[in-house]
């Protein structure tokens, strides 16, 4: 009796584990855009303009007298 032997193909896929990894890279990539957009905007300091605070010598807080 002699049996066919026949080969046995396996075939391993790889890849498309998942879409965090793109999902995680889009972010990235979108915060980045966002960051030059706000840095060459002057948003972080690169711009001219300045903050003028006006700050008294003392501070005298009045507490209200309680009736006991």
């Amino acid at each position: 009796m002699d049996h066919d032997q026949r080969e046995r193909t396996t075939v391993v896929t790889s890849g498309g584990g998942g879409g965090a990894g793109w999902f995680i890279a889009g972010g990235l990539v979108v915060a980045l855009i966002i960051g030059i957009f706000l840095y060459s905007g002057g948003f972080f300091g690169g711009g001219s303009g300045g903050v003028n605070l006006d700050i008294p010598d003392k501070v005298t807080i009045e507490v209200p007298k309680t009736s006991e």
